[in-house]
């Protein structure tokens, strides 16, 4: 856009349909002179030309006490004068093409050049002539200016005046109906900056003004939940970190008086949970910046996570289903798997941990099955807040930081999939992420 433009999107948008429309009012004007009221004009002019040539010639050839009554009549039914060439006549400005068309339908008509001239009458009335050659003599036919009453620069100056305000506020009308939304949705930003969630857009109009609105909402609602994460994550941590703290305090303060290696293996385990912890708040910001998909073997990344937690004391058995192949962010799939098993080892209760995965229905679903005691229906979306955990006293020695399922929902969130917990059948939970088909899976 050139400097001068508007600065803003309303002004643009009514200067753009503004000047397409004048300009296609103009086009449209000069296609209809051209091909539709100039024919019309020459065809017109041609006919009244050889009228007047006719009353010429027709005059001449008249005995000359014929020509009185003759002048007369044609005078009456034509609204022509024919006389001899008399009297002095002026020149004029051809202003209107009508004029120029005459002249030439008569210089064909005649074979000589004919100017058109005025004289002003007695009355005040205009009267346009032409001296027609008349066998050997010339005679000169006249018309008055108001036969031709057209007034074409006053009709093309109203269509282009009129045609400018209609343009102008039609498209006002349009630009405000369509800006109306974008400026809703730019009010609507503001609270983000600030830490709130925006007020919802109503989710009308045009087909992607609603999606926009649509997804504006989605994000507003995401935002939100964010910012509670992050509440609860500063809490959980500022929480979970106090107690060893002080615990390490109090140790420092007596191995300085009598070193203890029971106290001092105390000390390490508490270093071990904070450093579990922080390494778990890490997890939630990590594999979010993984951006390439690649292709894979997903029997082989689901025998490689059962292999990584074979340590765990726990038989991790793996059932083997259709081959297939998909594009995927393998990082972010195998944090989702990892954590998935590493609850199921822990609140499985010893027993084996299965994993299973299925394509039907346009989705890849891959479940972790444990035999634990299981997850109440009310709680099965809770867990999956930071720090939430089923039992509250918070101890390490009786769960873990409250952060793993947190982690699944984000990862799994931020990259279209779906996280479910359900019931197993004949006890324990299963844990299950579904990828879309689209996303590769290559089903037999």
């Amino acid at each position: 856009m050139p400097a001068m433009a508007p600065r803003t999107l309303f002004g643009r948008i009514v200067l753009v349909i503004a000047m397409v429309s004048i300009a296609f009012q103009a086009f449209a004007i000069m296609v209809v002179t051209q091909f539709a009221l100039v024919p019309l004009g020459r065809q017109a002019t041609d006919d009244f030309g050889a009228l007047m040539v006719d009353a010429a010639r027709a005059w001449q050839a008249a005995d000359r006490s014929e020509r009185p009554p003759l002048q007369q009549r044609l005078l009456r039914v034509h609204r022509l004068r024919v006389q001899e060439p008399a009297g002095e006549v002026a020149d004029f400005m051809h202003v209107l093409p009508y004029w120029h068309l005459l002249e030439a339908a008569l210089s064909a008509r005649s074979g000589q050049r004919i100017t058109l001239r005025q004289t002003e009458a007695a009355d005040g009335q205009t009267w346009i002539w032409a001296d027609l050659p008349a066998g050997q003599d010339k005679v000169r036919v006249g018309f008055a200016a108001d036969r031709v009453a057209v007034q074409p620069s006053l009709a093309l100056l109203l269509v282009l005046v009129v045609g400018a305000v209609v343009t102008v506020l039609t498209a006002a009308v349009m630009a405000r109906w369509l800006i109306k939304p974008l400026a809703r949705l730019a009010t609507a930003t503001q609270p983000i900056g600030q830490g709130r969630r925006p007020a919802p857009l109503p989710e009308t109009g045009p087909a992607e003004l609603a999606v926009l609105a649509r997804e504006f909402n989605r994000m507003g609602a995401q935002v939100e939940e964010l910012l509670a994460n992050r509440t609860t994550l500063l809490a959980g941590i500022s929480h979970d970190l106090r107690s060893p703290l002080a615990r390490l305090r109090l140790a420092l303060g007596m191995m300085s008086e009598r070193p203890d290696p029971d106290l001092l293996q105390r000390m390490l385990h508490d270093v071990d949970a904070m450093n579990e912890l922080i390494a778990r708040c890490l997890d939630v910001g990590r594999d979010f910046s993984e951006r390439e998909s690649v292709d894979l073997d997903l029997c082989e990344l689901l025998h490689e996570v059962a292999a990584e937690h074979g340590h765990a004391g726990v038989e991790i058995r793996g059932h083997r289903g259709p081959e297939c192949r998909m594009r995927v962010r393998p990082l972010a799939l195998k944090r989702i798997l990892s954590n998935l098993v590493d609850n199921a080892t822990r609140y499985g209760a010893g027993r084996p941990v299965d994993i299973e995965y299925a394509v039907a229905a346009g989705q890849v679903e891959i479940c972790v099955l444990d035999r634990g005691p299981g997850i109440p229906e009310s709680e099965r979306e809770a867990v999956f807040r930071p720090f939430h955990r089923l039992e509250a006293s918070r101890s390490s020695r009786t769960g873990g930081s409250g952060l793993g399922l947190a982690i699944v929902r984000q990862i799994a969130g931020s990259n279209g999939w779906t996280v479910e917990l359900r019931p197993r059948p004949g006890g324990g939970t299963a844990a299950c992420v579904r990828l879309p088909l689209e996303e590769g899976v290559q089903a037999p």
